[in-house]
């Protein structure tokens, strides 16, 4: 059987780029292409190495692989989830290795032998097609999200100290946070930060269940919340629990009911 180096490169490719794709979809992580076009590269050329190693080193050096693989592949907020992401591109890669040969067992068509064989660039089409599908199908997902909000954003103006900060909001029924009986509102911690400066007051944070337990979110006190669009209607004496994260284009999720 002739196997063509540049079958090996291609197909390895797509198909490390597709098994890098879904496992930080897995994850919920950020996806940047350049991040796993880096980490497809180098599973790709080792790949090409791989027929030139000792042949005892070679479950080492494979391990050593994956753990540099992975740690290109995206940029991690901790060691654990480094740690996942790796453990999950083992069980997905492995899983997929399993099926192929599974297939192959059974089978010894020209399909199945395209794909577990580099003698052609079937398998390259198939991951470079999966990664187009998923694209695509995230894409659509973003969309339909963002028409969900299109009607829920509205212009904020935000007074602390006797200052005034405007800034964009959404009103989100999935935000049921309270205290004392009122809504409570979550603010991107970069204007908490300016707001703090302009005189807002810390008061005590707030405990949040969510899917991954329970998280604790420092709070603020807002003197007045405005909405200009709503004739100049206000809310006075409102608490702001502060994202531990950046919020991108809305720096304010207000409760349904405020």
């Amino acid at each position: 059987m002739i196997v063509y180096v540049e079958y090996v490169l291609v197909s390895n490719f797509f198909i490390d780029a597709f098994i890098a794709y879904i496992t930080l979809l897995s994850l919920k992580m950020k996806v940047k292409a350049f991040r796993i076009a880096a980490a497809a590269l180098a599973g790709s050329c080792f790949a090409v190495a791989v027929p030139y190693i000792n042949f005892a080193a070679a479950g080492a050096v494979k391990v050593l692989m994956l753990i540099v693989m992975t740690a290109l592949m995206s940029k991690y907020p901790s060691f654990k989830r480094y740690v996942m992401a790796t453990l999950l591109y083992f069980v997905y890669t492995a899983a997929l290795g399993g099926i192929v040969l599974l297939l192959n067992n059974l089978s010894v068509s020209q399909f199945v032998n395209a794909l577990y064989y580099p003698n052609s660039l079937l398998g390259a089409y198939i991951a470079a097609a999966g990664i187009v599908l998923l694209y695509f199908c995230r894409q659509i997902s973003g969309y339909m999200a963002k028409k969900r909000t299109e009607g829920a954003g509205c212009t904020v103006l935000i007074t602390a100290g006797g200052a005034e900060i405007s800034c964009e909001g959404i009103i989100d029924t999935g935000n049921t946070l309270t205290r004392g009986g009122m809504g409570v509102m979550v603010i991107d911690k970069k204007l908490a930060k300016k707001l703090v400066k302009r005189g807002a007051k810390r008061v005590s944070g707030i405990w949040v269940k969510t899917v991954n337990g329970e998280s604790y979110l420092p709070a603020i006190k807002i003197e007045c919340v405005t909405f200009p669009e709503q004739s100049g209607r206000s809310v006075r004496d409102v608490t702001a629990a502060i994202s531990g994260t950046s919020m991108g284009e809305f720096k304010v999720i207000l409760p349904a009911g405020i």
